[in-house]
């Protein structure tokens, strides 16, 4: 089986200084601002200043846990895949089916793909992406590359154990993410669409994950 890289850590952890213990809802209180910020004007027109305002603290506060923009639209990111990620890896999940590990997280996935506050700013971030591909990049390790990464290392555990039959989990979770979405988020996009409720996205995983495990399951 071939071998993956380790998995990523989604953990958020932003630039800071000083010995002081960390005051972890404050850092909550800043990424949930800077979250509605980047919603409202985009990366490029959202200041530092404004998302201290927003979240009811100093600018050098900000700036002392997030060094700058970028590191805090990273934190945004990040802190979104991890609340997704507990569906997937946290606390109870491994000890689950794969079937309904899989399952769990792919409604987390969808429930937020699907969102229409994401895709407004999935739109223009793409405008902005043209003429920062840094920050794209950053969005996609700290986003879509880390989704991929985590799915990909719990396949191939269940590969490792025999469960599932899967020379290269990256393809594999590739392949599961395709079949969860189908042409719903390209139907969003274009404004076809305006969301879909939770049991159609649940029906839509469950029907995602059975087609893929019969692929790579032996009998």
């Amino acid at each position: 089986m071939t071998q993956t890289r380790a998995q990523a850590n989604t953990d958020v952890k932003p630039r800071h200084s000083g010995g002081r213990s960390r005051d972890l809802a404050k850092d909550r209180a800043i990424l949930d601002a800077a979250h509605r910020c980047f919603f409202d004007n985009g990366f490029a027109r959202t200041t530092m200043e404004e998302v201290a305002q927003v979240a009811g603290v100093s600018k050098v506060t900000v700036y002392s846990r997030f060094a700058d923009k970028g590191v805090l639209f990273e934190g945004v990111v990040a802190a979104q895949m991890a609340r997704m990620g507990e569906a997937l890896d946290g606390e109870g999940a491994k000890d689950a089916p794969l079937e309904d590990r899989l399952n769990a997280f792919g409604v987390a996935l969808l429930t937020f793909l699907f969102d229409r506050d994401h895709v407004a700013m999935k739109r223009m971030l793409a405008v902005e992406f043209i003429t920062m591909p840094a920050l794209a990049r950053r969005f996609y390790e700290a986003g879509p590359g880390t989704c991929r990464e985590r799915l990909a290392s719990v396949l191939a555990d269940y590969a490792a154990r025999g469960e599932i039959m899967l020379t290269d989990p990256y393809y594999g979770a590739e392949s599961l993410l395709s079949v969860w979405k189908g042409f719903d988020d390209i139907r969003l996009e274009f404004g076809l669409i305006d969301g879909l409720p939770p049991e159609v996205i649940a029906e839509k995983v469950r029907r995602g994950t059975t087609v893929f495990l019969s692929m790579v399951r032996e009998g």
